[in-house]
């Protein structure tokens, strides 16, 4: 019994809630991404191409000085750090810690440089893309299993049995009832935009605050429909696909005349303001 009543708080103090450690993989997730693109932006200063071939070596560089920095030093990663997690230093010997580096970065920059440089190769990528399959299956069963046990979270930790161990004690996770109640008004809120807006044509809303503010307006000019190589779309000011015209001289794509005329019984060209049901193609001469 008295062995039972040692053993009791040891158990309390070690324990990490799952939400925590489901929380800790996202964030090394993120700070990975944000590191990535910070490098991405110094790339674009240099000149195009110069360094895309050595992209899967730049994020094997990073990969390693994240897992130097983090796991080698602390024996947790920075997402782990930052909820107060880590790693029971007397499950991870040298040997395991080796095994992690390996698991957690050698192996992803040898898949990336397989797809990156092996494309030619169809056997060496099916037999990259079945082990990556075969991985994706594991790990959700192994999430199941953590689901119920609580205890390794990732296919690695299952791999090399190591647990988590929280630095804060029997601590419980504070819940911002502030932040859900926030989330819950804004969510209510797009559902109602979601509900109304379909019943607004907001086509014809905006014609009409166009006509109120505009000073002045312009009449047809009767002048002949050109149409060229840099010929614009009048409502979407990009090159003319299918050229249809209602009547003025503007140039208009045919969805883009087509659908407006659908969802606005009064629709006015955006140059000239006239007004026509007229939907005629261009002919060129």
């Amino acid at each position: 019994m008295g062995t039972a009543n040692q053993g009791s708080p040891r158990m309390k103090t070690n324990f990490v809630p799952r939400v925590n450690q489901l929380d800790s993989i996202q964030l090394d997730h993120e700070i990975t991404n944000l590191l990535r693109q910070q490098i991405q932006n110094v790339l674009q200063v240099l000149p195009p191409g110069l360094l895309s071939h050595l992209q899967p070596e730049i994020n094997f560089v990073l990969n390693s000085a994240l897992w130097n920095f983090s796991m080698r030093t602390s024996y947790a990663t920075f997402g782990q750090q930052m909820l107060s997690i880590t790693y029971e230093k007397d499950q991870l010997s040298p040997q395991k810690l080796a095994f992690h580096y390996f698991l957690t970065t050698v192996l992803p920059y040898a898949k990336e440089s397989c797809q990156f440089r092996l494309t030619s190769w169809s056997r060496v990528q099916q037999l990259v893309q079945l082990v990556e399959n075969g991985l994706v299956l594991f790990n959700l069963v192994n999430f199941f299993k953590f689901l119920r046990s609580g205890t390794r979270p990732s296919l690695v930790d299952c791999l090399l049995r190591i647990n988590h161990r929280s630095l804060d004690g029997a601590k419980r996770r504070n819940i911002g009832y502030s932040y859900m109640t926030r989330e819950l008004v804004w969510a209510g809120f797009m559902e109602l935009l979601g509900f109304t807006i379909p019943f607004v044509n907001y086509h014809a809303l905006k014609r009409k605050i166009r006509n109120m503010l505009r000073l002045e307006t312009t009449h047809r000019q009767d002048e002949r429909v050109e149409l060229n190589a840099e010929t614009r779309c009048a409502y979407c000011n990009e090159r003319v696909i299918l050229p249809h015209h209602m009547g003025c001289r503007h140039v208009f794509c045919y969805l883009c005349l087509k659908g407006n005329q659908l969802a606005d019984a009064g629709f006015q060209c955006n140059v000239c303001d006239y007004r026509s049901d007229t939907f005629k193609k261009v002919l060129v001469l």
